[in-house]
């Protein structure tokens, strides 16, 4: 770990969040900290003696062919090297994507008065449209791509009995597996703040099943069509926000007929702990995340403590 304390004294390290969904981002756009190690990622996120967070963020400048192994990055003005706080590499983030784009804007990666964002993730690369408030990057809507059922793109073994998943409290009429190029359970309940989510969470999350492991997202949907959510992350625990699970809550409920995505423009207002997220579906079947990016502070990390993670 010595290197990275030693790299992360000369790089711009901030704090930001969208919706509540927060993280320790380190502006490298030469790409000097690509062999970020999982022990430095959790050291940052330690909400007692880190910076905290749900996850780190190296953004990178615009990524060579490969540097996701053999996923496509071409056209891509940036790079979410994404984490989550137990030092897990993570193939998408949607409220990080979002956050990425308005710093990648922040600090001189892409023009100041940029439109867009190009995005590479581990799922590949994403479009941000860029929204300002009095000249300033204030939120943004993300292109998530479409969501899926395929088994293997979710890692759900359809060889493994999920028959106990009921037994961990979810009917089984009332799930489903969906991928936003991460892997999602959605599952509808009647009671979303009666839920004990701490130990369903991790129940389901790592259950024989999912190859990779889950995130596990629950869902209610009050009498008015209101949703509200809540979600426990691989690797993090329960987050205030999430993005793609946010994305994947709705492919499910529409695919259940609950939401109709397909007349007209329809947005779907999803609320999180963290506040309110929007999704529409456009006429390529693609979802379309909306949402708040905040930058809270600018850190100078201490030599001491940089000194101890060595």
């Amino acid at each position: 770990m010595s290197r990275d304390a030693d790299l992360l004294a000369d790089l711009v390290v901030l704090k930001a969040h969208g919706t509540g969904n927060d993280f320790v981002v380190l502006v490298d756009p030469d790409d000097t900290l690509v062999d970020l190690a999982a022990d430095t990622v959790v050291a940052l996120c330690d909400r007692h003696m880190g910076i905290g967070a749900d996850g780190v963020i190296r953004l990178g400048g615009p990524p060579a062919a490969g540097a996701f192994g053999e996923v496509e990055v071409d056209g891509a003005q940036v790079a979410m090297d994404y984490r989550n706080g137990d030092g897990r590499v993570v193939e998408m983030c949607g409220n990080g994507i979002r956050v990425s784009a308005r710093i990648a804007v922040d600090h001189g990666l892409v023009a100041a008065d940029a439109e867009q964002v190009a995005v590479a993730t581990r799922s590949g690369v994403r479009i941000v449209d860029l929204h300002r408030g009095d000249g300033v990057v204030t939120g943004a809507t993300v292109d998530m791509g479409p969501a899926s059922t395929v088994a293997a793109r979710i890692g759900l073994d359809p060889d493994v009995d999920t028959a106990d998943l009921v037994l961990a409290g979810i009917p089984e009429r009332h799930w489903s597996a969906v991928s936003m190029g991460n892997p999602h359970v959605v599952a509808t309940v009647d009671d979303l703040d009666g839920v004990d989510l701490a130990t369903l969470g991790p129940t389901v999350e790592t259950h024989d099943a999912f190859a990779e492991g889950t995130n596990v997202n629950l869902v209610e949907v009050d009498p008015e069509g209101h949703l509200r959510l809540r979600t426990w992350e691989r690797g993090v625990g329960e987050t205030m926000a999430c993005g793609s699970g946010t994305c994947a809550a709705v492919a499910a409920l529409a695919d259940r007929g609950v939401v109709d995505l397909d007349e007209g423009p329809v947005e779907v207002e999803v609320e999180v702990a963290g506040g309110r997220l929007v999704v529409r579906r456009d006429d390529r079947g693609h979802l379309l995340l909306t949402g708040p990016a905040e930058v809270v502070a600018r850190l100078d990390l201490d030599p001491g403590w940089l000194a101890r993670l060595a």
